[in-house]
């Protein structure tokens, strides 16, 4: 494909993604366009067939930050390189501010030269397919706010947040610039309910950054800057999931029970150790754990629903500890932590409903033993479903007759 005809069905695909949005929301669109490019948003675990380009290097943060707003010429010049062009690309409006309409171009990490290649869906021209914005949960079939679900990487995003605080759904934030002192810039958001930060580097009391928004329950933080963490103490009354992500090893948590009283689940995710070693509400349900190893213990006790835990460099015993203090009452995930067949004895006592050992080392021999003991309990891995090749080989009998010689009668007997 030449350039000049990718550039023309770019640009009536973001014509047809603003007419598209226009008839869902409440904002007016300014005519100028702003683009937000994300590259390598496609699922490329297969290897690249001999049409494609790939370039790893597109995934990166620096590629992100450098084309969250761009102009139409950038977004051509980035994504048509040499004849070769991405396999699909959506384009959605995504916000707006007083100057310009920012539509999202959401692209195939494939390139390819070969037009037969491309992705034509309905309604779009190949590789291009303009879809509307997402809508609200719940929603109802009226219009709706661009800004409903907001993102903040700079100084001009956070002037969009003070032109229509009130209609804040949900917030990420992209980049580490918005620290304690950034952050006490973001407007009272009182009906923000969805806070996530991709690039954290709060340090100590990092709750109390987020203490004024009533309804935020659910909160991811993604720590670029880990060694000075701390949650403190400030209360989040509504607050039920909380996600954190690149965890230091050492204490980050005194009592969630004051500061997050409504909690009612925590996913913790670190490179190293992470310790475990607070107070929780009685609301908390699920936990999830995915590290090389815990140590510490919790002040008390623990029972919860759903348990968690991914531990690559832990072993049988050392999970058996952590299950003396952390009780799963429903289900319990091992997935990807080499424990063996050791641990299901053990296992058998807590009488799960379900129980996921996918990616550990536990034999199939044992899981099957273990399932044909208590067909009740969801087992995973399940066996393996018949293949197609022994389907085949079962149905060349499918409708055959065997005929059973008659028993020995000694009057049959020739003399």
């Amino acid at each position: 494909m030449d350039r000049e005809t990718f550039a023309e069905r770019l640009a009536a695909a973001a014509a047809a993604a603003v007419q598209c949005a226009r008839v869902h929301l409440i904002e007016d669109l300014p005519a100028s366009l702003a683009f937000r490019v994300r590259l390598n948003q496609s699922y490329d675990g297969l290897p690249a067939q001999p049409s494609e380009i790939r370039f790893p290097e597109d995934s990166s943060s620096d590629r992100a930050t450098a084309l969250h707003r761009c102009d139409f010429e950038t977004v051509v010049g980035e994504l048509w390189r040499q004849g070769h062009v991405p396999q699909w690309v959506n384009l959605a409006v995504v916000g707006a501010s007083h100057l310009a309409t920012i539509i999202e171009v959401v692209c195939c990490g494939r390139f390819t030269a070969d037009e037969g290649q491309l992705y034509n869906m309905p309604g779009g021209t190949a590789p291009f397919h303009a879809v509307g914005p997402v809508l609200p949960p719940a929603h109802d079939g009226t219009r709706f706010s661009i800004h409903a679900r907001s993102e903040c990487w700079d100084r001009e995003d956070l002037d969009m947040l003070t032109a229509a605080p009130d209609r804040v759904w949900s917030l990420r934030i992209e980049t580490d610039e918005f620290d304690h002192r950034m952050l006490d810039a973001v407007p009272d958001l009182p009906n923000v309910e969805i806070i996530e930060h991709a690039a954290c580097t709060l340090a100590g009391e990092a709750l109390a950054a987020f203490a004024r928004f009533p309804k935020l329950r659910v909160l991811r933080l993604h720590l670029s800057k880990a060694d000075r963490f701390h949650l403190g103490g400030s209360r989040l009354s509504a607050l039920t999931n909380l996600v954190i992500e690149n965890l230091p090893n050492r204490s980050w948590a005194h009592d969630l029970r004051d500061s997050a009283p409504g909690l009612t689940s925590l996913d913790l995710r670190g490179r190293d150790t992470v310790r475990f070693d607070g107070s929780f509400p009685e609301s908390f349900r699920h936990l999830s754990i995915t590290a090389p190893r815990i140590a510490g213990a919790t002040r008390s006790p623990l029972r919860v629903d759903h348990l968690d835990l991914h531990l690559a460099d832990s072993t049988d015993r050392d999970v058996l500890s952590l299950l003396h203090a952390i009780t799963p009452v429903e289900t319990l995930s091992l997935r990807g932590t080499p424990v063996t067949d050791s641990i299901l004895p053990s296992l058998e006592g807590f009488h799960l409903e379900g129980i996921d050992l996918v990616g550990t080392l536990v034999s199939a021999a044992a899981l099957n033993d273990y399932r044909d003991r208590h067909p009740e309990s969801r087992l995973y891995p399940q066996p393996p479903a018949p293949t197609t090749e022994s389907i085949r080989a079962a149905s060349r009998w499918s409708g055959q007759q065997i005929q059973l010689a008659r028993p020995y009668n000694a009057s049959d007997a020739v003399e």
